[in-house]
């Protein structure tokens, strides 16, 4: 049996800059699969539903959770947000490797579920650099940059919950530390299979 896909999940307070970074990743790493969340939010400018997120209603959100369709879900500023299992599941057992964009809340369920991934917080490289993106993006009132800076400040305190912290000052250098924790990952030992066709190759070259 070939190893299973390894699920990346990465975390990071609003405005640190997750959603470029991830993009940047999948253009390094062309085969690295994105896994697409649900969420009940309004969609912002440009984004589309089944690429962004799946886009769907608060009662329609809850019937999935009442079906047991989620991994982990959350609420987060009044929206609900959700990582659907049966998604995962396929992509990882194809042997593709799978990037999760989760929140502290969703962490959380997964780290009490012990689930098998690799935990990755992305921090700013200071408060005073997060509420600059943030009022950067010029999408939201003073009111709600504020409270995304407290949550911020909340999220943070919890990186412990994380394998891994990497602070994104530049997004290239945050690309490339990222892409060596996947790759040592990758090659961890306990990630073969006794029967995989990496020892098989090596064992009895001739039997394949």
């Amino acid at each position: 049996m070939a190893k299973e896909g390894l699920p990346i999940i990465l975390s990071a307070p609003s405005g640190a800059g997750k959603t470029t970074v991830c993009q940047a990743l999948l253009k390094r790493l062309p085969d690295l699969r994105f896994s697409i969340s649900h969420t009940t939010r309004a969609p912002r400018e440009n984004e589309q539903d089944g690429v962004d997120y799946f886009f769907v209603s608060q009662e329609t959100f809850l019937e999935m959770t009442q079906r047991d369709e989620f991994v982990e879900w959350a609420k987060i500023h009044n929206n609900y947000y959700g990582t659907a299992r049966k998604n995962i599941e396929e992509t990882l057992q194809q042997g593709k490797d799978l990037i999760l964009e989760l929140d502290v809340q969703g962490v959380e369920s997964l780290r009490n579920l012990r689930y098998k991934g690799v935990f990755i917080f992305i921090l700013p490289p200071s408060l005073a650099e997060l509420e600059k993106r943030l009022v950067g993006r010029g999408t939201e009132p003073d009111d709600k940059i504020k409270k995304r800076l407290a949550v911020g400040k909340e999220e943070i305190a919890k990186c412990h919950l994380y394998d891994y912290i990497v602070t994104n000052a530049d997004v290239e250098e945050t690309v490339d530390t990222l892409l060596a924790i996947i790759r040592a990952e990758k090659n961890r030992a306990g990630r073969y299979q006794s029967d995989c066709p990496e020892f098989r190759k090596i064992l009895d070259p001739g039997g394949l």
